[in-house]
Order: structure tokens, then sequence, then C-alpha cells
């Protein structure tokens, strides 16, 4: 085996082990990642569920792919960066992203030494870590900004908060598929235990699990699932002022179908929608998918889709995609470019 499959298969592992443990992919308790919910008063049961999806943990995600690419271009291996999760149990914190994260942030004078790494790339790395508590605010905020406006929209939904359970998505994404089938079966028994019929998700890669893969491993699987956008319908028609351009994420466009909705939204809201080049169904891929096992290729990847984007001519980019937000981050980032980013509930 070569050594690039070596480290597939180590972040494969790793992955499959934390989500089976610990419940989702950054280790991180559904208590802590329900906080964002704190305040709005949704109740916590219904038929109609309100799903957070991968934007709960993205800030922690967004946290590890920059991590993951300033060490490989730092000259670190992705056994490397694994081998602190190990490391990190050792000083006692959890062999988890979350405690990486924690262990970055330490004071601990020899850490660089512990580590294997120079006093420069520690520096970088934590950096990188001590900003983590920013980017979860982001993404929990955008989870605010969603539910504010289904609520403003009449749309009764409930929220299991703490008792949400995560799809299993990255599981499926790895090929893990007996490990999803378990994961999917105890996930679809919990919902319908709480009664819920239909799941309202701004997460298309969620909603893409749920109404696409759940059906092909489970036996009848009978929940609706929609994505926000087609919840929630245009009101008028305000005035367009600004021009934006809107990425179709992959999973949205490709999977669920649902490229003309956001676009009405958005228009609806006073905004000019700017298409690009490679859109809708023939959409291009923002590197996201393959973060984690090749952090460069898929940084790589979205700073083309990014240039293609500026391109058009403005400097504000809406999507509707947790992963995708996350990419467009990253590269600007480690590129410093110039752009606004808006999550589609941003604008409405």
């Amino acid at each position: 085996m070569s050594e690039r499959h070596r480290e597939i298969f180590a972040v494969l592992n790793f992955t499959k082990e934390t989500i089976l443990k610990y419940g989702n992919p950054v280790g991180v308790p559904q208590e802590e990642l329900s906080q964002w919910s704190n305040g709005l008063n949704i109740k916590e049961r219904g038929e109609t569920i309100f799903y957070s999806g991968m934007y709960s943990y993205m800030g922690y995600a967004e946290t590890a792919l920059l991590l993951e690419y300033t060490a490989k271009k730092e000259g670190m291996s992705i056994a490397q960066m694994l081998d602190m999760a190990k490391k990190a149990k050792y000083l006692g914190y959890k062999s988890t992203m979350k405690d990486v994260i924690r262990l970055l942030k330490s004071p601990m004078s020899s850490l660089g030494k512990l580590l294997g790494v120079s006093s420069e790339t520690l520096a970088k790395l934590r950096k990188i870590a001590g900003e983590n508590d920013a980017r979860n605010q982001y993404y929990w905020g955008v989870l605010r900004k969603g539910v504010q406006v289904l609520q403003s929209n009449g749309v009764d939904i409930a929220y299991l908060g703490k008792n949400e359970p995560d799809s299993g998505v990255a599981l499926h994404t790895f090929g893990l598929l007996d490990d999803f089938t378990e994961v999917a079966n105890g996930v679809y028994k919990k919902l319908k235990d709480y009664g819920v019929k239909r799941i309202i998700t701004m997460d298309p890669i969620t909603a893409t699990v749920f109404k696409k893969f759940y059906p092909q491993f489970l036996n009848g699987f009978d929940i609706e699932v929609k994505h926000i956008s087609e919840v929630i319908k245009p009101s008028g028609q305000k005035e367009q002022n600004e021009k934006v351009v809107y990425h179709d994420p992959c999973y949205l466009a490709r999977y669920l179908r649902v490229t003309e909705e956001p676009r009405n939204l958005i228009s609806a809201s006073g905004f000019k929608v700017i298409d690009p080049p490679n859109n809708r169904l023939r959409t291009r891929c923002d590197g996201g998918g393959v973060e984690y096992t090749d952090p460069e290729a898929a940084v790589r990847t979205a700073k083309i889709r990014l240039e293609e984007l500026l391109a058009t001519g403005t400097s504000n980019i809406v999507t509707s995609c947790p992963a995708c937000d996350m990419m467009f981050r990253a590269a600007g980032y480690v590129s410093n470019s110039s752009f606004k980013l808006y999550d589609l509930v941003e604008v409405l």
C-alpha cells in the first residue's frame, strides 16, 4: 500500500471511530452543538422539525480543513496531523478534532517539541485553532437566521436540539456502507419515536442523505424532506438594487434538482441574480468532499470556482450549503481574496 493510500485510510478510520463513538465527525456533544438555538423559543417536539445538519459543526470542520491544509503546506503529512489526536489523548484530552483544537490553544510551552513541529508552524496552527469559536458563531448565526426566516413566514417547526442525531453522511461519503446502514436505521427509529413526519433543512447534503440515500439502505423510510428554499415562497418583488452571483451547490442542484427556487427568493428580496459559467445542473464543484483526504486539491478547486464567480463582475456571492460556505471561506482565508459570502438565508 502506498503512503497516499495509507493517509486516506487513516482519515477514513479516524472519521469512522469518531462518529461511532461520539455521534458526529468532530466529536462534540450534541448538547453543545445545539447551543445556537438558545433564546429562539423553538419547541422540542413536533411533526415538522428543523434539522440543523452539518451547519451545527461546520465551524469545527472548517478549522480542521485549515489546520490540515496549513500543516501540509508546512511539510507535514496527514498521518502526522492525525498523530496529534493520539498525543492529545496521552495528555488527558480526547482523541477528537475538538480536543486537538483545545490542545493547540493550550499555553503549553513544550507543545511544539511534543508534536514535532517548528515554532513557526506551531504559531500558524495555534492562530487557526484560536479562531475556531468565531467560525462556530458564523455558522450558528446562519442557523439562527434560517429559523427566523421560517418563523417569519409562518412555518411551524420544532427542533430536537440535544436529541438531534447526525445523519451519518461522512460514513456514506467514505464508502463505509455497513456502518452507514446501522446509523441510518438508528436515526430513522429515533425520528419516528419523536413523531417526526417532515424535515426542513438548510443543508442540501443532509437533505440528499435523507431523501435519496436512506431509502436505499433501509426499508419503509417515509419522512418527507424539504430544503428550506422549497418551503419559503417569495412574497412580492422588491426593487433590484444590487447584484449577486449565485453558486449552485452540487447536492442541491444535481441530486435534488433545486435550482430556480433559491434564485427566485434572492430576486424577490431585491437582488439581481447573476449566473456564473457552469451553473444549475452543470455547476462546478468547489472542492467539498475531498477536503480531508486531499486538502490542497480541495482548496485549489475552491479557488478556481471562486475566481469563476468573481469574474462575473460582482464580489457578492450567495450559496446555500454549509460545505460550499466552508470551501469558499477557506479559499478566501488562504488567498486573501476580497469578496462577500452570504448563505441564502442571510439575504432573505
